[in-house]
C-alpha cells in the first residue's frame, strides 16, 4: 500500500478477526481515506476495545461503506462529527453497538445528505431512550435488530421517499411519527420480548406463570402499521402474526396491497387473519409460507390426550377432528377479492399435529369460503416413500369443492410423475407437475 504512494484507490476490503496491531489498522485506514477511496469495506472483529477511526465519517470520497464487527462488540464511541457527502449507501453490520447517550442513528443519517440505501443488521439500537430513522433521500432500509428482554420506548420513521423496507425488531411502546409516503414492499418481523411470548402463550394454553409480577402489554403496533398502510407487496413473519394477535388494538385499511405473503408457526394462532383479510379491498395474491397454525378454536365435545398434551377434539367418528382457524366464515374471508393463492412447504411435517389432513382442510376451507379463488398452487414437500394414493383422493377432494373457474396445481420435486385428475366433465382438472419431469 505505501509503494503505491497517493495514487487514487477505489475500494479497500480489510478483514482483522484476531492479534492485530490497531495502530497499524488505523495507519491502514487513513492511507486510504487520504487516497480517495470510495468503496470501503472493514470488518474487524475486537471484543468491543477498538474505536472506529473517527475520519472514516468525515470521508467526502466514500459512496459506499460497510463496518462489521463479526459477531464481537465493535463499538462506534462518542459520534461527534458526521460529514459524508457522497455516501449513498451504508451497511453496519454485526452487534455494531453505539454508546447509549443520544439517538446515534439520527447524528449518523443527518451527516449523509445523499444517502440512498441504510442496511443495519444487529444493532441493539433498542437500548436508547428514542430511535429514529429520518431521511428524505432514502430508498431502501434493512433493519435487523438484536433481540432484547425490553421494549424499546419510541420508534420513528420519516423517510418519505422509501420504496423497500425490510424491519425486525421487538414491537415498540410507542411510533410516535411513522412516514412512508412512497413504500411499495415491506418485510415485518416484529417480536414480542422473550418474557411477553412466554406469558402470552402460557395465558393463551391455560396455564399460569411462574412469575411473580405480571408483565403488561403496553406495547401497540397499530400506529406502526398505519404508517405502512399504503404498501403494495407486505411480507409478515409468523412472530409479526403473533404481534398482532395481541398488540395491534385496530389493523388499518390496506388499499394498495395487491400482495401478501405470510409466514406460519405452529405455536401462533391466526385470530387476526380475518380482520387484516377484510382491511385489503384490492388484495389479489395471498402466500403462505406453511399452514401451521396453533388450534385457538377447538372443540368443546371430550377431552383426550397426546404426549402429555390435551385435546378437546373429536368428531363423529371418534378420531381427532380438524379445527378449523376460525368459528364460521369471518367476512374478512367471505369478501376477499383474493384471485391467486399459493401455498409453501406445504404436507411439511413439523409435529404430529400438523399432517396433510389439517392441510388438506385448510386448503378447502380457503376454496369453500374466498368466492373469487381463480388458482390455487401447492407447492408440496412431499417424498417418495408417501402413499400418493391417498393423497390423490385428498387433492381430488379438494377439486369437488372449488369453483368450476379455480384451478388447483400441485407442484412438487419429489413426484416422479406427472398426471391430470378429473373429477367432474365441467372442472378444469386437477394438474400434478414434477420439475423433474415437467408436463
Amino acid at each position: 500500500m505505501f509503494l503505491q504512494g497517493n495514487a487514487p484507490l477505489n475500494k479497500f476490503s480489510l478483514r482483522c478477526k484476531t492479534r492485530y496491531d490497531s495502530a497499524r489498522v488505523d495507519s491502514w485506514i487513513a492511507n486510504v481515506l487520504d487516497r480517495g477511496v470510495k468503496d470501503l469495506d472493514v470488518y474487524i472483529s475486537s471484543n468491543g476495545d477498538y474505536p472506529l477511526p473517527s475520519e472514516i465519517l468525515m470521508s467526502k470520497t466514500l459512496v459506499r461503506l460497510k463496518i462489521g464487527g463479526g459477531n464481537e462488540e465493535f463499538t462506534i464511541y462518542d459520534i461527534k462529527d458526521v460529514f459524508l457527502p457522497n455516501l449513498k449507501f451504508l451497511y453496519l453490520l454485526d452487534d455494531i453497538v453505539f454508546d447509549e447517550t443520544g439517538d446515534k442513528v439520527s447524528k449518523l443519517l443527518s451527516g449523509c445528505p445523499v444517502l440512498e440505501e441504510l442496511v443495519m443488521i444487529n444493532l441493539m439500537w433498542g437500548l436508547s431512550e428514542f430511535c429514529s430513522v429520518s431521511s428524505s433521500t432514502l430508498k431502501r432500509v434493512t433493519i435487523c435488530s438484536e433481540i432484547i428482554d425490553e421494549n424499546p420506548r419510541n420508534v420513528s420513521f420519516d423517510t418519505p421517499n422509501l420504496v423497500y423496507l425490510e424491519f425486525s425488531d421487538v414491537v415498540a411502546i410507542k411510533y410516535p411519527k411513522v412516514n412512508f409516503d412512497s413504500l411499495v414492499e415491506a418485510r415485518l418481523g416484529l417480536q414480542l420480548t422473550p418474557i411477553q411470548e412466554k406469558r402470552s402463550r402460557a395465558s393463551r394454553d391455560g396455564y399460569s406463570s411462574n412469575d411473580d409480577e405480571e408483565e403488561e402489554m403496553d406495547a401497540n403496533a397499530a400506529d406502526f402499521l398505519t404508517g405502512i398502510s399504503n404498501v403494495k407487496i407486505l411480507y409478515l413473519s409468523s412472530d409479526t402474526l403473533e404481534v398482532l394477535n395481541l398488540c395491534c388494538k385496530a389493523i388499518p385499511v390496506f388499499n394498495n396491497l395487491i400482495h401478501l405473503t405470510i409466514e406460519t408457526h405452529q405455536d401462533v394462532g391466526w385470530d387476526s387473519l380475518p380482520n387484516l383479510l377484510g382491511n385489503c379491498p384490492n388484495l389479489e395474491t395471498i402466500v403462505f409460507k406453511g399452514l401451521d397454525y396453533k388450534d385457538t378454536n377447538r372443540c368443546e365435545d371430550e377431552t383426550y390426550r397426546f404426549n402429555n398434551d390435551t385435546y378437546k377434539c373429536w368428531d363423529e367418528n371418534g378420531k381427532r377432528c380438524v379445527c378449523k382457524p376460525w368459528k364460521g366464515t369471518p367476512i374478512g374471508l367471505s369478501s376477499s377479492p383474493v384471485k391467486t393463492l399459493k401455498v409453501f412447504e406445504f404436507g411439511e411435517i413439523c409435529s404430529y399435529n400438523d399432517d396433510m389432513d389439517k392441510q388438506s382442510e385448510v386448503i378447502k376451507y380457503f376454496l369453500e369460503t374466498m368466492p373469487n379463488l381463480e388458482q390455487v398452487t401447492l407447492y408440496w414437500d412431499t417424498s417418495f416413500d408417501d402413499d400418493l394414493s391417498i393423497q390423490l383422493t385428498e387433492f381430488q377432494m379438494l377439486e369437488k369443492v372449488a369453483s368450476p373457474k379455480c384451478k388447483i396445481q400441485i407442484i412438487s420435486d419429489n413426484i416422479s410423475y406427472s398426471t391430470t385428475v378429473h373429477s367432474s366433465p365441467s372442472s378444469n382438472g386437477l394438474v400434478f407437475f414434477s420439475n423433474r419431469f415437467p408436463v
